[in-house]
């Protein structure tokens, strides 16, 4: 039966995945081992501005970034990092586990689509060059500049993990991502009935503490959150700063994998958006 009481029908399902930690593992220090880089002494000038000089992580990362790119022969180029990109070591299972999820929902309905959306507080440059980036139909990260040698001039975008709350909130409602921070953005009255995709229709896959507020967001409006431990632990490093309403539906191991338990909460999650979305097209008729 249809009515103006249902709710709006999308049918698509939009799944967000973290990069660092959740589909391969940090890619600033696997970056400065492929380069024979110190890491460690990186890692401490990134630290002391943000401790000394009070800067935000990602502009203390890219200003740290700049000055090793601009050292005597330093191999630090936008060229060396495509190529750790293009073979980059994504964690078990991740190469060809879009398309399994695809061809999952094929098998109970060919008219849901899903879309696979990539949202990282990192720099985008290597996630883009790996050999997962084609499976994904968007990719938003912080974004570098680089002169015509490929050496690092700085940041020309940044997403902190705050932001991914933003980055969400306009996926859903179908505005501009490529700039969330504009005003008209951020607060513009906007009509849940012109929603791009529902809260509840949204999959939300994270790594850590880091990813709590999107946790958050994804939960409170229905969707389903999936929280990575990249290390195999007993016990997830985010828990203790978990707060009752950043709970996840489920904390799993990084293997994709066919019979791993993160593949089958995909599924499952699917599953689920799946069987509302079949519900509500008797909301609209047939």
């Amino acid at each position: 039966m249809s009515t103006s009481a249902t709710r709006i029908l999308r049918e698509k399902v939009v799944l967000v995945f973290d990069f660092d930690g959740t589909l391969g593992p940090s890619t600033t220090e696997k970056l400065f081992d492929h380069l024979d880089l110190d890491y460690e002494t990186f890692s401490e000038e990134v630290n002391s501005r943000m401790k000394d000089e009070m800067w935000q992580y990602a502009l203390a990362k890219a200003e740290a970034f700049r000055e090793w790119s601009h050292k005597d022969n330093s191999p630090l180029r936008k060229q060396s990092m495509e190529e750790l990109g293009a073979s980059y070591p994504l964690f078990d299972g991740v190469q060809d586990f879009i398309p399994r999820l695809k061809a999952h929902l094929q098998q109970k309905d060919e008219e849901i689509e899903l879309e696979f959306v990539m949202l990282t507080a990192g720099f985008k440059t290597i996630p883009e060059a790996s050999p997962i980036a084609d499976h994904f139909d968007r990719i938003y990260g912080g974004e570098l500049l680089f002169d015509t040698e490929g050496r690092i001039l700085g940041a020309k975008r940044i997403i902190t993990h705050v932001d991914k709350v933003h980055y969400i909130k306009q996926l859903k409602e179908g505005l501009d991502l490529d700039s969330p921070s504009e005003l008209e953005n951020t607060y513009i009255d906007h009509d849940p009935e012109n929603d791009y995709v529902p809260m509840s229709q949204i999959i939300y896959v994270g790594d850590g503490a880091s990813d709590m507020s999107a946790f958050q967001i994804v939960e409170k409006g229905g969707g389903i959150a999936i929280a990575i431990d990249p290390d195999k632990d007993e016990e997830w490093e985010g828990y203790d700063q978990m707060a009752e309403d950043r709970r996840v539906h489920n904390v799993a191991s990084a293997n994709y994998e066919e019979e791993s338990e993160l593949f089958k909460s995909l599924k499952l999650a699917i599953d689920r958006m799946t069987a509302e979305i079949k519900l509500l097209r008797f909301g609209v008729g047939e």
